[in-house]
């Protein structure tokens, strides 16, 4: 049987600051701190205070749910905000790491990196799934369509692949080749080999130049997806990760990241990083990106506005402890004994289905603490 079975805790904070939507790891004295510990439990929250109570409470907005069972606590939180896990909170035999993979979001401070096409160890790419419903190609093989550029006609098909929703505009200016629209784009990158890979670059804004509409950096067209500039992708693992405006939705870099890492790869607003953030949320060395047991990780090099990544479908991690943002909310689940009596971290599985869930490993060597399974509805 498993031994302390009364050991998660459950920390509750909330940042009253108001500001930028950001919340300040060094200036713990603006959060309100609930803690909550033992078996099951209901959090509620009502005018952002927050009670336990075993019983069910109408009327009353619950946060998450704790439910102790045999082996293992099931958490599940009610939240419709996105959920990212706070990587500096990560405490494990491996340090304070989380894998990135492919439509995984990396926030460092105001600025957002999103992962969107990967291969991984087993040499399978993976691309991160498009959400515009426009950046989708209509297989309409009985339309005549014309390039806006060469003014050749043509029908659709995957050889010669019109463009025909990717901005606002209409009639004669609505339709463009792929490979057209490549040429134009690509004469607006500038592209420098890196120690990690390549970096591309884009010289002013990705938008039409007629309609002034953002455009995207790959479309859809039946199941493949084709990039709207020209990248060879090494035969190797990697990560094509883009820099993403938040403010105009519009890519301006993208990084290829591939597997021969010459040395780490540093991400901040310091000259001495590879991957620079012009932006004074950023701390001069926010994160580190490495390759760690052939899965690309992201390390938190103790910023101040934290690195944040989004939950997936699916993930694992190995973690004694951990903590989760949501808007200004901070939720941290710890392993309360295995910190204080400095013991090995347990190992913990971390899916989301689209739940998040954290499940014992039973089989596992030294792994006689209780385990925890969150999900979010």
């Amino acid at each position: 049987m498993p031994a302390y079975k009364n050991n998660l805790e459950v920390l509750i904070k909330q940042d009253s600051k108001q500001g930028m939507g950001l919340i300040d790891h060094e200036q713990s004295d603006t959060f309100q701190m609930w803690k909550f510990r033992g078996g099951s439990t209901i959090i509620y929250e009502e005018n952002q205070v927050y009670f336990e109570s075993n019983d069910t409470q109408t009327n009353k907005k619950i946060l998450l749910k704790v439910n102790k069972q045999t082996n293992q606590y099931e958490i599940m939180l009610s939240v419709t905000q996105p959920t990212f896990i706070v990587v500096k909170d990560i405490k494990s035999s491996n340090g304070s790491e989380y894998p990135i993979v492919a439509n995984s979001i990396i926030r460092l401070g105001r600025v957002e990196y999103r992962v969107i096409e990967e291969r991984n160890k087993q040499m399978q790419i993976i691309h991160a799934p498009i959400k515009n419903q426009d950046c989708q190609q209509i297989n309409d093989i009985n339309k005549i369509y014309q390039c806006r550029f060469c003014f050749m006609e043509g029908n659709q098909n995957r050889d010669q692949l019109f463009l025909t929703n990717i901005c606002k505009c209409v009639g004669n200016s609505q339709a463009v080749h792929l490979e057209c629209m490549r040429y134009w784009v690509d004469s607006n990158i500038t592209r420098e080999e890196t120690q990690f890979g390549l970096s591309l670059k884009w010289k002013k804004q990705h938008e039409c130049t007629i309609c002034k509409e953002s455009l995207p950096i790959r479309v859809q067209f039946e199941n493949e997806y084709f990039d709207l500039f020209t990248l060879e992708r090494p035969e190797l693992q990697y990560i094509l990760v883009e820099n993403v405006n938040r403010e105009k939705n519009v890519c301006c870099e993208i990084y290829l990241i591939h597997a021969l890492l010459q040395d780490n790869i540093k991400l901040g607003r310091g000259f001495q990083c590879d991957i620079k953030a012009q932006d004074i949320t950023v701390s001069r060395h926010h994160a580190t990106i490495k390759l760690s047991k052939n899965n690309f990780v992201i390390e938190d090099n103790k910023s101040r506005f934290g690195t944040l990544v989004s939950i997936n479908q699916k993930c694992e991690i190995d973690c004694a402890a951990c903590g989760f943002q949501i808007g200004k909310l901070l939720i941290n689940l710890i392993q309360q004994d295995y910190i204080l009596k400095g013991a090995p971290s347990t190992q913990h599985k971390l899916t989301q289905l689209p739940q998040i869930s954290k499940q014992l490993e039973e089989d596992e060597p030294q792994m006689d603490d209780d385990s925890f399974q969150l999900e979010n509805k």
